[in-house]
């Protein structure tokens, strides 16, 4: 499942993104290996706003299906909206409605309209959103419904609910521990 380690992944990274890495868990490495783990990669804005998420480790096909989505996402989304932020933020959103709809069957357009005006950007809290989502859901899914209610939501927001609601793990400071 090391999608990084795939050489297309690194191609299609150098040509379309800037790429950083943040610890925020600790694991341990055991002869040399990490066993199991989490990661999450955010697709984000150079001011720090979450286009896309995927939850959990990828095989590189999976990978550059996503990074590609996103790639192309954000063209239309700057075609489209010429400028205009709220215009944007929609596009945005009902990508990720489409997905959701689409990919999982699940068609949450009029519990997020109504939740919300076209455009605005809520604060982010993991309470009203949080209903809507299946417990037990796809994880993949969960991160649609949680971009479907906050576009563009800043990293720094939502990468503790992505990492220990959605993964199931918790953050850390502790450093690496070697065995």
């Amino acid at each position: 499942m090391n999608a990084l380690a795939d050489p297309r992944v690194g191609e299609y990274l150098n040509d379309h993104a800037i790429c950083a890495y943040q610890k925020v868990g600790t694991f341990k490495v055991v002869n040399g290996q990490k066993p199991g783990g989490n990661v999450a990669t955010y697709f984000c804005l150079a001011d720090g706003k979450t286009m896309h998420t995927i939850a959990g480790p990828v095989d590189a096909g999976t990978f550059l299906k996503e990074a590609r989505w996103v790639v192309e996402l954000r063209k239309l989304a700057l075609f489209e909206a010429r400028g205009n932020t709220a215009r944007y933020r929609e596009i945005i959103r009902h990508a990720h409605l489409d997905r959701l709809k689409q990919e999982y069957g699940i068609d949450l357009v009029a519990q997020v309209n109504g939740w919300q005006q076209p455009g605005a950007m809520q604060p982010f809290t993991a309470g009203p959103w949080s209903k809507i989502v299946l417990r037990g859901a796809d994880k993949q899914s969960q991160v649609h419904t949680l971009l479907a209610y906050y576009p563009l939501a800043k990293i720094e927001t939502i990468y503790k609910y992505v990492f220990e609601k959605i993964l199931g793990e918790k953050i850390s400071t502790l450093p690496v521990e070697e065995k």
